[in-house]
C-alpha cells in the first residue's frame, strides 16, 4: 500500500474479494491488506486511515495481488514493493491495478510493452511519463494476463470473478453490490429508441447486427446511431454486440453441457466455432471447451 490511497478503489477490492458470499455460491477468498510497513496507518481521502495488518511477505502466498491506487500519480515506487511485485509475477501470480495504481506498476517496470487501461484524467500523463507502454483510454479494462489494468475497477473485478468462477458467481457478487448482471452496463439510461434497439438486438444475437442493420431498424443514419449508441452504452455498437454474444455463448456453455461448441457459437451469432474460440481465448484465456469443463455441470448419461 502507498503512503496515501484512494478509498473508493480500495473499498471495491474489499467488497469484491473480502466479503463472504459463499452462501450464494461464490468461493471464499483469503483476503488481506498488506504494506511495506504493517501496523502503520495509511491516510486516505476524507480523513480516513487504513492500517494494513500484513507485510509484503503476504504476497508470497497470493494468487492475485491488487495494488491500492495512490491518491496522486507518482513516478517512484518503494524498492521493496517493486521487488515483491516482480517476485509475485515471476512465480505466476496475477497483478491488478485499478485507476492510478497503474502508475505504481509502470514505475516498477512491469508494464513496458503492454497495453493498459487508465481513467481519462490520467491517460495522457501516464503515456507521457512511461512511453514504453501503450495507453488505451477508450476501454474500461485490459486483461493482459497476468497483469490487468482498469479505468473502471468494478468492471475489472467482476470480469475476474466471471473469468475464474463463472457468470453465476460474478452475477452474485454484482447483485450483492446492487448492480445488474456482470458485464458492460450502460453509462447512463438510454433514450427510448436506443433502449428498444438494445432489447431487440439482445433477443436476436444470431442475426446480422452490423451497424447498417441497427441503423435501419432505428431509422437513423449510421453516424447518428453510432453517436447515440455510445452516449447510451459507453461503447460502440460492435463492442456491445460482441460482448452480448460472448456472454450468451458463455451462458449456453455453462447451462447446456450437451450443446456442441459449434451450435453454441451459431446461437450466439458467431459465424464459426473458430471465431468464438478466438474471442474466448482473448477474454478468458481458454477455449470454449476448456471453459465448459471448468464451469458447466456434467451431462447426465
Amino acid at each position: 500500500m502507498s503512503s496515501t490511497v484512494r478509498p473508493f478503489e480500495l473499498a471495491v477490492l474489499c467488497e469484491v474479494f473480502g466479503t463472504d458470499r459463499t452462501a450464494r455460491g461464490v468461493p471464499a477468498f483469503d483476503f488481506a491488506i498488506a504494506s511495506a510497513t504493517p501496523g502503520v496507518p495509511v491516510p486516505a481521502f476524507g480523513g480516513l486511515t487504513i492500517t494494513p495488518a500484513a507485510g509484503l511477505d503476504r504476497l508470497r502466498a497470493a494468487d492475485l495481488v491488487a495494488v491500492a491506487p495512490p491518491a496522486a500519480p507518482g513516478r517512484q515506487v518503494d524498492p521493496a514493493v517493486a521487488a515483491a511485485l516482480h517476485a509475485a509475477v515471476a512465480r505466476g501470480a496475477r497483478l491488478v491495478a485499478l485507476g492510478s495504481a497503474t502508475f505504481t506498476l509502470a514505475s516498477a517496470g512491469l508494464l513496458d510493452g503492454r497495453t493498459v487501461a487508465a481513467p481519462w484524467m490520467y491517460a495522457q500523463q501516464l503515456a507521457d511519463w512511461f512511453p514504453r507502454l501503450r495507453v488505451d483510454p477508450s476501454v474500461r479494462f485490459v486483461d493482459d494476463d497476468p497483469i490487468l489494468t482498469a479505468a473502471a475497477g468494478i468492471d475489472l473485478c467482476l470480469h475476474l470473478i466471471r473469468k475464474d468462477h463463472g457468470a453465476a458467481a460474478a452475477n452474485a457478487v454484482a447483485a450483492g453490490m446492487r448492480f445488474g448482471p456482470a458485464g458492460h452496463p450502460p453509462a447512463r439510461r438510454p433514450d427510448d429508441d436506443i433502449a428498444a434497439l438494445l432489447d431487440w438486438a439482445a433477443g436476436n444475437l444470431h442475426e446480422d447486427l452490423s451497424i447498417e442493420v441497427l441503423a435501419r431498424r432505428a431509422l437513423l443514419s449510421t453516424r447518428s446511431l453510432a453517436r447515440r449508441f455510445r452516449a447510451a452504452t459507453g461503447v460502440t455498437p460492435y463492442a456491445w454486440v460482441l460482448d452480448q454474444r460472448v456472454s450468451l455463448a458463455q451462458q449456453l456453455l455453462e447451462t447446456q453441457p450437451s450443446l456442441g461448441v459449434e451450435e453454441a457459437a451459431g446461437r450466439a451469432g458467431f459465424s464459426s466455432a473458430a471465431l468464438l474460440r478466438q474471442h474466448f481465448q482473448r477474454r478468458f484465456g481458454c477455449s470454449p471447451s476448456q471453459y465448459r469443463s471448468r464451469f458447466a455441470p456434467s451431462p447426465r448419461g
